[in-house]
């Protein structure tokens, strides 16, 4: 009796370690599907292209180093600060504008821009 309720234990805990660990696989699975992570890119507008649709932005401590924001006809373009903002364009946007844009990177670690917030200064 006692090896047969010793066996019957051990078959659920096989049973219940497998389904745990078939559960795992699959919400780490879900969580590599899942959106990409949501960035920012802050800093000083060096230039832009209206043909490549690409702004470059100075970033960090001095404004040494650049990064490429990318925008498309979805990309939410506001004037102001974040909790004032109004209503903008990007063809209102200039060099030597601050500009604030979140998104997510694409492969060449380029901003794909869903929203950007501009002003004259920071």
């Amino acid at each position: 009796m006692r090896a047969k309720l010793t066996s019957f234990a051990l078959a659920i805990a096989v049973v219940s370690l497998f389904s745990m660990t078939t559960f795992a696989a699959q919400e780490k699975k879900g969580e590599k599907k899942g959106a990409a992570e949501k960035a920012n890119v802050q800093g000083t507008v060096q230039n832009m292209s209206k043909d490549t649709s690409t702004i470059t932005v100075r970033v960090g401590a001095g404004n040494s180093a650049t990064r490429q924001v990318v925008y498309d006809a979805k990309t939410k373009f506001l004037y102001g600060h974040s909790d004032s903002a109004k209503p903008g364009n990007v063809s209102q946007l200039k060099d030597s504008y601050f500009v604030s844009c979140a998104g997510t990177f694409n492969a060449k670690s380029q901003l794909m821009a869903t929203e950007c917030v501009y002003r004259e200064t920071k």
